[in-house]
């Protein structure tokens, strides 16, 4: 399919679409930003239509086997989360109380490393342990965080 638009009288513009149905949920990384960014810029006369060929062969980020260094990252962000709640349960025990300053600040800390580890969990494919361990892992600091801001630790 494909949209034509006309900038100049004489000139028309023209490029390939693909529709919404074809790509997968997740769509292209970057697309949004892409069609954003060509919307400011208005419309660009192009030499020719390209054909896209590979279309088929575009698999979606779930669909493939993660890599040795997709792997690591994530044993390393897992590591990260689960010090950091050692850290936070050690203070706790140590302090009585949710309140204190350093409380504060590893529970901010535990957020950050959170909030990492589901962007990696977000970008990574869906198959492995390592990734599983990782999803669990963040659910438990979601869930320990979730529980000291209601504060059930008081």
């Amino acid at each position: 399919m494909s949209i034509r638009r006309v900038g100049k009288a004489e000139t028309p513009a023209s490029g390939s679409v693909s529709s919404a149905k074809s790509r997968g949920i997740d769509g292209i990384k970057g697309e949004i930003f892409a069609r954003h960014l060509a919307d400011v810029a208005g419309p660009q006369e192009t030499e020719a239509v390209e054909t896209v060929n590979a279309v088929g062969q575009v698999t979606a980020v779930g669909d493939r086997e993660p890599t040795s260094h997709q792997r690591r990252e994530q044993l390393l962000q897992t590591g990260e989360l689960l010090d950091s709640l050692a850290a936070l349960g050690r203070d706790m025990e140590a302090t009585g109380k949710g309140d204190s300053m350093a409380n504060f600040q590893l529970r901010s800390h535990l957020r950050k490393t959170r909030d990492i580890a589901l962007r990696t969990l977000s970008d990574s494919p869906t198959t492995g342990l390592e990734r599983d361990l990782l999803h669990r892992t963040t659910v438990l600091a979601t869930v320990e965080l979730a529980k000291s801001d209601r504060g059930d630790y008081k």
